[in-house]
């Protein structure tokens, strides 16, 4: 019968298909001429894989990403900040009138310090004018400004520092003129060991997207091999550890060519590549671990190739595709935030699951097809392992435990969520809950050019120099100079009683020496428009802190007021770089609630269409929702309230990124329906097979328990490799992310999902409309003996991984 068999399965193959390998146990390779014959009934092939196929297809992807690496090495180059507030915000009107009439060094603060303490001063003071020489003669540069000029009382004779006027119109232009002047800083010769730093608000964010780029190249480091040792211990071989790497490997790099060659049309953060890379490799191998590893359980149940292949396919393959489609839709979402930093990490994130989830659903296989009984290549070297495993055993008894007792399953659950999510709520009157913070110097990493830079500006001439607030005045006429003076020195006098301001500069002070107040004059009246004029706010405290946005919104109720009390006089618009950042968080938290009803709306309506379930359904979201508050509820503890920084070294920080909230939230209902698809595609599986629910879930548990916790442990080591980087956002993004998958696989799929499918029972597959799922007959099923499940002895070793 199975001679016979096997010839039917030839027969429907072709003759260009190699002789189809007996199985495989995955402990051991095949010897020659000894494979147990499948018997039973030969399944319906359809000539999916063929070698010349599978050859192409691998051909296919190895051109592709080979066609992409020159632009992948390029990437980095085309990074640019996307720092720009709403349109029509007060911000963005200031940044856009104060490039068009005004000086660049305010829209784009650029400074130069040198701290030449020690030196003789006729040596510092010929180099320093050297310098401002060498940089007024770089085609980029509209004007440099020594500070001494335009600010009295300068606080030592030995430091300099000179504010730089470029012509960009972006910040992103500005960021590019940065390495210019460092360039032509390093040519020249400075007398000690001191060196000027460039600093400001663009060569901040130039830094960061350069940390960035080392956290990026660390985190692969790191996560790769980390990652291949994982997949060694599940599966206990070379080859088959070595496909999930190299797929997810190929997927990622071909999404970061697609997205370096898309930043010539759109602009692409720093954020992305990180984002992009961390995902995709977490994402990608878990999706190939799923696929494997249900390949070679048809493979230890005596399937051929072509056999088991088919039928992974339709279960995994289908199971990778929704998950795959779940995770895109979350990160669609973000497209309702109206900023384009958004944009970028929004298609950055479909990309690189669409690319890893096609290269795994296509590639993979074919490898597959191609290794054959090669797969298992090494296994022999790992027998020492063969007990460092899950056993099926304890995944039966862990399921009878769930199905036996649900009620103290689910309530022990929800304790241990609700738990770790109540450090995010506010309980006065102490002051905790999670914070909203800010990109500030202080996260920038410590020997960055620009935070040496500011952190010297700030000593000695204070924060609010390098990044002041910026009021513009709209006058109602151009002889505002004469006729608007008394209503201007009010105002500025009201302003400068304000908590945090430290000084107010404006046209209205003639204070100082003659050249002081020329220069104040130049720079904050307009050249173009003379009914405009600007008045610089200096603030005491870092201008990204919560006192100096505290300072901004009573700043904006001043002018208000004032506006109010004079409808016919002057009207002022606030701005400077700590108004775009604060306009931007308020931004994305105003969106907020809607990206937050699009993911569960989009997350609902897709899970139905699956699972046709209203209940599994609706069970899934609010337990992610759940879930993301709890990865919240760390990450307060992690880093607003500094024990991160005690244990790990983390960056501690006032609050929580508003773009990390975001992304977490989104990325997070997506990544966790790969551990909810899995198992409930196991357990409706079982439920069509038998109809007993308990059955089913013991079922389910036994077959993937060991599966969702190896992909859990990868895609943790995956993130927290990436949490351990120079850059504050990505060490919360990373530490979240891994933190909530952890939850997700341990207290969520192993217990209260399978605890409250037990309780649901028949009800946990039922859809409006449709009639109870009727049992079909898969393939090949289980066997039960009453409460017991006895899946063959290979199916064990390959299921208890």
């Amino acid at each position: 019968m199975g001679a016979e068999r096997r010839r039917n399965v030839d027969s429907k193959i072709g003759s260009n298909q190699p002789a189809a390998e007996p199985s495989l146990p995955p402990s051991q390779p095949f010897p020659k001429g000894s494979a147990p014959e499948p018997d039973g009934e030969a399944l319906p092939i359809k000539r999916h894989y063929t070698r010349r196929r599978a050859v192409l297809t691998v051909i296919f992807w190895v051109v592709l990403t080979a066609g992409f690496i020159p632009f992948v090495l390029q990437f980095t180059s085309r990074i640019q900040s996307t720092l720009t507030g709403m349109k029509g915000a007060p911000s963005e009107t200031v940044r856009i009138n104060v490039v068009k009439n005004f000086t660049t060094a305010l829209a784009f603060p650029t400074a130069i310090v040198w701290d030449a303490k020690g030196l003789p001063p006729d040596e510092a003071t010929a180099a320093w004018k050297n310098l401002l020489s060498t940089i007024s003669r770089d085609e980029k540069v509209v004007e440099v400004t020594d500070g001494n000029v335009m600010i009295e009382n300068w606080p030592r004779s030995d430091w300099h520092a000179a504010f730089v006027a470029s012509k960009a119109t972006t910040y992103g232009e500005a960021e590019k003129i940065v390495p210019r002047l460092r360039k032509d800083i390093s040519k020249l010769s400075f007398p000690g060991t001191g060196h000027p730093w460039v600093t400001g608000g663009p060569a901040l964010f130039l830094d960061l997207n350069i940390a960035s780029t080392k956290s990026l190249r660390s985190g692969e480091l790191i996560a790769l091999p980390v990652a291949f040792i994982i997949l060694l211990l599940v599966f206990r071989s070379l080859v088959a550890a070595f496909l999930p790497v190299l797929v997810a490997t190929l997927g990622v790099t071909c999404t970061l060519g697609i997205l370096s060659l898309l930043a010539s049309t759109m602009p692409v953060t720093f954020f992305v590549p990180n984002l992009v890379t961390m995902i995709g490799l977490g994402v990608g191998i878990d999706y190939c671990l799923i696929y494997l590893a249900r390949y070679r359980r048809e493979r230890a149940n005596h399937l051929t190739t072509q056999e088991a292949l088919q039928i992974t396919r339709q279960t995994a393959g289908k199971t990778v595709l929704v998950s795959a489609v779940l995770v895109m839709s979350g990160f669609l979402t973000l497209f309702f935030i109206p900023l384009e930093f958004f944009t970028s990490i929004a298609v950055g994130g479909m990309l690189v699951v669409a690319c890893v989830a096609l290269s795994t659903l296509t590639l993979l296989p074919a490898m597959i097809f191609l290794v054959g009984p090669h797969l298992e290549y090494g296994a022999a070297l790992f027998t020492p392992l063969k007990n460092v495993r899950i056993s099926p055993q304890r995944c039966e008894k862990w399921g009878r435990f769930v199905v036996r007792r649900p009620w103290l399953c689910v309530a022990v659950g929800l304790a241990i969520l609700a738990f770790l999510a109540l450090p995010v709520v506010p309980l006065p009157p102490v002051q905790t809950g999670l914070r909203i913070a800010s990109i500030e110097a202080k996260n920038i990493p410590k020997q960055s050019e620009s935070r040496l830079g500011y952190e010297s500006l700030t000593e000695n001439l204070g924060a609010g120099w390098m990044m002041p607030a910026i009021i513009l005045v709209q006058h109602p006429n151009a002889d505002w100079i004469i006729s608007g003076m008394d209503e201007e020195k009010a105002l500025v006098k009201q302003l400068s009683a304000l908590d945090n301001t430290l000084k107010v500069v404006t046209v209205t002070d003639n204070s100082g020496a003659r050249l002081a107040q020329q220069a104040r004059m130049t720079m904050l009246t307009s050249s173009t428009d003379q009914t405009q004029s600007v008045i610089l706010m200096l603030s005491k405290s870092d201008p990204q802190s919560k006192a100096a946005r505290d300072w901004l919104d009573d700043m904006s109720a001043l002018l208000a007021a004032s506006e109010k009390a004079h409808p016919d006089g002057s009207k002022y618009y606030v701005g400077g770089l700590p108004s775009v950042t604060l306009t931007a968080d308020r931004v994305i938290m105003s969106a907020l609630p809607w990206v937050v009803i699009a993911t569960l709306c989009s997350t609902f309506v897709l899970l139905m269409i699956f699972m046709r379930s209203v209940l599994v359904s609706l069970k899934a979201i609010v337990l992610n929702l759940i879930c993301v508050l709890a990865a919240y509820g760390f990450q307060v503890i992690c880093f607003q309230d500094g024990w991160g920084h005690l244990l790990f070294n983390f960056f501690a920080t006032d609050g929580l990124n508003t773009i990390v909230l975001v992304i977490c939230f989104c990325a997070l209902f997506g990544l966790s329906m790969d551990y909810e698809v899995f198992i409930l595609a196991a357990v409706r599986e079982s439920w069509l097979d038998n109809h007993n629910m308990n059955l089913a879930v013991q079922d389910g548990l036994q077959r993937v328990a060991g599966i969702i916790t190896s992909a859990a442990f990868i895609m943790i080591a995956v993130f927290l490799s990436f949490a351990f980087g120079d850059v504050v956002e990505i060490e919360q993004l990373g530490v979240g992310l891994s933190f909530a998958v952890l939850l997700d696989a341990t207290v969520i799929r192993l217990l209260l999902v399978p605890s409250i499918m037990a309780l649901m029972d028949k009800w946990a597959f039922w859809c409006p409309g449709q009639a109870w799922p009727v049992a079909e007959r898969h393939p090949r099923g289980h066997h039960y003996q009453g409460e017991k499940l006895n899946p063959p002895e290979e199916i064990k070793r390959v299921s208890g991984l």
